[in-house]
């Protein structure tokens, strides 16, 4: 075949088929009129009653949502300390280490800093979490495991910072190879703006016609019916399966956590730095304290282990 000039047009045979709509789209009008009719007279025949089972399911439900208020409704004050911040880790340059008696010691400081009018205060109970590495991979597998279950984004930037900083280190020994250039791709016809276009106008025009199918409306509640069982099954094997992920796990030494209070600031900061610690032979770390009240640290605190 010749080359040829290059002459936009509609894609006829491509859409020939919407042609074929129309005599489903005109019986479906006509269908309509005598929709609202059908369904009125519904509502003298068909009588819904929960029987006993209404009132347990009330009971139930408002026992489940009054726990679930009370172990997760409670919003506990967080601070995070990570070597990245500015002012807390030590080194030059994007290298900056923070070793775990710095961090308690830093994270003892914010307890007690007048300039933070978000600090602690009254009699409140802290859960302090330590994630320790000799090198930033370590580091940033500790970081993993936590952000999978509490992500929080100061930790997450920390997770990134640090395998970047690993892989810099291992990437740069390694020589880049490519294939011969071009290199094939695919054309994504529906970011186009005539397929974009076209793409909404005829599945607007399916929508519709799927609204006039004909259907029961006794039909559609055995539906709804089953879709609620199903989803109710499907809600169950997600508890399951996230329990199922706590099943196997072992203590890792690289994550550290402690429980202390009641107290003030003070009193707490107090009881952050007393007993042993991790010391300097972990040059990394990164650090969680949550405040608050015993019940809102409760789900969290069983979560950690402790």
């Amino acid at each position: 075949m010749n080359w040829a000039p290059v002459k936009m047009r509609w894609p006829e045979q491509s859409t020939q088929w919407i042609g074929d709509l129309a005599e489903s789209q005109g019986l479906a009008a006509v269908e309509l009129e005598s929709t609202g009719e059908r369904v009125a007279a519904l509502a003298s025949m068909v009588t819904t009653s929960p029987g006993p089972v209404g009132a347990a399911a009330e009971q139930a439900v408002a026992a489940g949502r009054a726990a679930l208020a009370g172990a997760l409704g409670e919003a506990p004050l967080c601070l995070v300390v990570t070597p990245f911040q500015s002012g807390v880790g030590q080194g030059t340059g994007y290298q900056r280490y923070l070793s775990a008696p710095n961090l308690l010691q830093h994270m003892g400081a914010k307890l007690e800093d007048s300039s933070d009018d978000n600090r602690p205060g009254d009699q409140q109970y802290a859960l302090v979490l330590m994630f320790l590495g000799t090198r930033y991979d370590q580091l940033a597998t500790s970081l993993s495991a936590f952000n999978s279950i509490l992500p929080t984004a100061d930790l997450q930037r920390a997770q990134r910072r640090a395998q970047q900083l690993f892989d810099l280190e291992s990437d740069k020994w390694e020589l880049p190879t490519s294939g011969t250039l071009p290199l094939w791709d695919k054309l994504p016809l529906d970011r186009c703006t005539v397929t974009k276009v076209a793409g909404q106008a005829i599945s607007g025009q399916l929508a519709a016609l799927e609204s006039y199918a004909d259907s029961s409306p006794l039909g559609d509640l055995v539906s709804m019916a089953t879709r609620k069982a199903n989803q109710a099954k499907a809600k169950a094997k997600d508890l399951e399966d996230l329990k199922a992920q706590f099943a196997d796990s072992s203590a890792d030494s690289t994550m550290q956590a402690r429980f202390i209070g009641p107290g003030n600031a003070t009193e707490l900061r107090k009881q952050l730095l007393a007993g042993d610690a991790p010391g300097h032979e972990w040059p990394l770390s990164a650090g969680v304290m949550l405040v608050g009240s015993l019940p809102g640290l409760s789900f969290v605190r069983e979560l950690v282990g402790l």
